[in-house]
C-alpha cells in the first residue's frame, strides 16, 4: 500500500469556524491569513497578529501555520516587506498580478508562494523567464480556486486558460504548484477529493493535483523550519 497523502490549504482566513470545517473535511493543516502588509498602512509596516491565532492553534487537532501576505507597490517595496515579515511568517505569500511584482517574487527565495499572478490580467502572469526563476528559487505558483468558483460563467474560460498556461510551464520548468481556496466562509472549503476531481477541468493529472495539495505545502513548512534554525549563512542551530 502507498503512503497516505496529507492535504493542506495554505490560504484560509483566520477564523475558528473555518479551521473546524477544515478538520471535518479531513485536511491535515491550514495556513491562516488575516494580516497583510500593504503599501498604505502606517506604523512602519509593523505586523499585527490577532491573539486568537494561538488560541485557534492550541485548540485545533490539525496543523495551523501563520501566514503573511505581502502587498507591494514595486519590487523594492516587496523586498523590504519580505525582509520584515519573513521571521514572523511560517508561510509567506506575495500578492501577484503586476508583472514586475511577479518577477521579483519568483526571483526571491525568501518568498514561499506567489499568489494569483494572473489577477487582473489577460495572460497567466507567468512566462518562461519567471517560471525558470520560480523553479530555481522554490517559489510556488498559486492556483487559487476562488477564481473558478466565484468568477461569472462568461469569464471562467479565461481563468481556465490561465491555469492551463501555468500548468504547461510547470511541466516544462518544474516549479512548485500549490492549490488553495482563499476561503473566507465554510462554504468556500471543499474536500481534497473534490478539488482533485475539479482540477481535471483545466488538464491537471491526479498526481499533479495531489502534489499541489500535499508535497508543496509540506516542503514549504520544512524550509520554514530550516530557515528558522539558521543564524547566518551556512550556520545552523543544532539540537
Amino acid at each position: 500500500m502507498g503512503r497516505i497523502k496529507l492535504f493542506f490549504d495554505f490560504n484560509v482566513k483566520e477564523d475558528v469556524l473555518l479551521v473546524k470545517e477544515a478538520e471535518r473535511l479531513e485536511y491535515a493543516g491550514v495556513a491562516l491569513f488575516e494580516h497583510q502588509i500593504n503599501h498604505n498602512n502606517s506604523n512602519n509596516n509593523k505586523i499585527y497578529f490577532q491573539a486568537d491565532f494561538e488560541t485557534i492553534k492550541k485548540n485545533s487537532s490539525i496543523h495551523i501555520y501563520r501566514g503573511v501576505e505581502i502587498l507591494a507597490k514595486n519590487p523594492e517595496d516587496m523586498k523590504r516587506k519580505v525582509q520584515k515579515a519573513r521571521k514572523e511568517a511560517e508561510v509567506l505569500m506575495v500578492r501577484g498580478g503586476d508583472l514586475k511584482i511577479n518577477r521579483a517574487a519568483c526571483e526571491d527565495p525568501r518568498v514561499d508562494i506567489i499568489s494569483h499572478p494572473y489577477h487582473g490580467r489577460r495572460d497567466s502572469g507567468i512566462n518562461h523567464v519567471f517560471a525558470k526563476k520560480a523553479a530555481e528559487n522554490n517559489v510556488a505558483v498559486e492556483l487559487n480556486l476562488k477564481y473558478l468558483f466565484k468568477t461569472r460563467s462568461h469569464l471562467r474560460y479565461k481563468i481556465l486558460t490561465q491555469f492551463r498556461e501555468i500548468l504547461k510551464l510547470h511541466r516544462k520548468f518544474n516549479f512548485p504548484l500549490i492549490i488553495t481556496s482563499s476561503s473566507k466562509s465554510i462554504y468556500d472549503l471543499h474536500t481534497p477529493q473534490d478539488i482533485i476531481a475539479l482540477t481535471r477541468c483545466f488538464g491537471m493529472k491526479k498526481e499533479e493535483a495531489k502534489s499541489a495539495l500535499s508535497e508543496t505545502p509540506q516542503n514549504i513548512i520544512e524550509r520554514s523550519k530550516i530557515r528558522s534554525s539558521v543564524l547566518i549563512g551556512g550556520v545552523k542551530i543544532v539540537d
